[in-house]
C-alpha cells in the first residue's frame, strides 16, 4: 500500500471521528439543558374549530365614504344590496363614513354550518348545485364541520326574498308601522280635500317609531300639523310623523328602522291623539297602506 493510500484512509478516520464527537456533544447539550428543536406548535382542539370557520373565498374590506349609500357600495363592486347584507351581519340601511363591510367576490351569501347540515340540504335550501358550492368553496368532498362558513354563489339572504315579489310588495318588507293603534283616517279624499297620509289613533304618549332608518331632515313646529318629524331614506323614500306632543330626534340625526322619535299627541290642526304619517317616494305622495307590512 503506497503511502498516498494510507494519507486518505487517515484523513477518513479523522473525518469520521469529528462528526462522532460533534454528534456526542450535540446530544450532550439537548439532553441535558433547557433547549430544544425547534417545532411548530401543536394547534388546540378549538384551533381548529377556528380555522373551519374561515371561508375560502377572498373577501375585501370596504371603508364607507361620505354620502355612499349600500347600493352604491354594491353597485361598485357588481353585487347587490342582498350580498351585502349577507356578508355583514345586521347590516341596516343606515350606514356613516368609516364603517367597514366586509365585500363577497360575487352575488352570494355566506353561510355559516350548523348541526345536521348536509351539502344537499344547503343546495335546496337557496336553490343552487352541490357543485356550484363544492367549486366555489375548493371543497373535493362532502364533508362539513359545524361553524365552517361556506359561500353560496347565487344565493339570497333567507330573509329577503324581494327578487321574487310584486314591487309593492318589496318596499312592504322593508317599512315598520310608525305607530300602534287604529287607522281612523284613510289616504285620499277627506270631506273633499286631500288626505295626503293615514291617521293611526291611541293613547296620548304612544310611541312613534320610524318606519325606515334615515337622516331627519326636519324635526319642529310644522303649522297644520303641529309638532311634527321628517326623515329622509335611501332610494329616494321620505316619511313624515305629524300632531305629536314630544319629539325626540333632532335634525340632522340619523335613525334606525323602528327607533322610537316621539309621542303621539294632538298639536296642530288635531281633533284627538293620533299620529299623521306620510310616505313620499321621489317628491310624490304615495299611499302609506301600499308599503306598510
Amino acid at each position: 500500500m503506497n503511502l498516498s493510500k494510507i494519507k486518505q484512509i487517515r484523513m477518513f478516520g479523522i473525518v469520521v471521528g469529528i462528526g462522532m464527537v460533534m454528534g456526542l456533544i450535540w446530544w450532550a447539550v439537548v439532553e441535558y439543558s433547557d433547549i430544544s428543536p425547534v417545532r411548530e406548535p401543536a394547534l388546540e382542539v378549538s384551533q381548529y374549530k377556528e380555522i373551519a370557520k374561515v371561508p375560502v373565498v377572498k373577501m375585501r374590506m370596504h371603508i364607507v365614504k361620505e354620502a355612499e349609500t349600500l347600493a352604491d357600495i354594491a353597485a361598485q363592486y357588481e353585487i347587490d344590496v342582498d350580498t351585502l347584507r349577507a356578508a355583514n351581519e345586521n347590516l341596516t340601511d343606515l350606514i356613516h363614513p368609516g364603517d367597514k363591510l366586509l365585500i363577497l367576490p360575487k352575488k352570494g351569501v355566506l353561510y355559516t354550518v350548523t348541526e345536521g347540515d348536509t351539502l344537499w340540504r344547503i343546495a335546496k335550501l337557496f336553490d343552487v348545485e352541490v357543485k356550484n358550492i363544492l367549486d366555489e368553496n375548493e371543497k373535493t368532498e362532502s364533508f362539513l364541520k359545524i361553524g365552517e362558513k361556506l359561500f353560496i354563489p347565487g344565493g339570497k339572504p333567507r330573509n329577503v326574498e324581494a327578487a321574487s315579489l310584486p314591487a309593492s310588495r318589496q318596499i312592504s318588507t322593508q317599512f315598520a308601522l310608525p305607530s300602534v293603534g287604529e287607522i281612523s283616517s284613510p289616504f285620499g279624499l277627506r270631506w273633499g280635500h286631500m288626505h295626503e297620509g293615514i291617521d293611526i289613533a291611541n293613547d296620548f304618549g304612544t310611541p312613534v317609531r320610524a318606519a325606515l332608518a334615515g337622516k331627519v331632515s326636519y324635526a319642529g313646529w310644522l303649522g297644520g300639523y303641529g309638532y311634527a318629524i321628517k326623515l329622509e331614506h335611501r332610494e329616494g323614500y321620505s316619511t313624515l310623523y305629524g300632531h305629536l306632543q314630544r319629539i325626540g330626534v333632532e335634525k340632522g340625526g340619523f335613525v334606525n328602522r323602528g327607533q322610537v322619535i316621539g309621542e303621539m299627541g294632538s298639536t296642530g290642526n288635531s281633533t284627538g291623539p293620533h299620529v299623521h304619517f306620510e310616505v313620499r317616494h321621489n317628491g310624490v305622495l304615495i299611499n302609506p297602506t301600499k308599503v306598510l307590512p
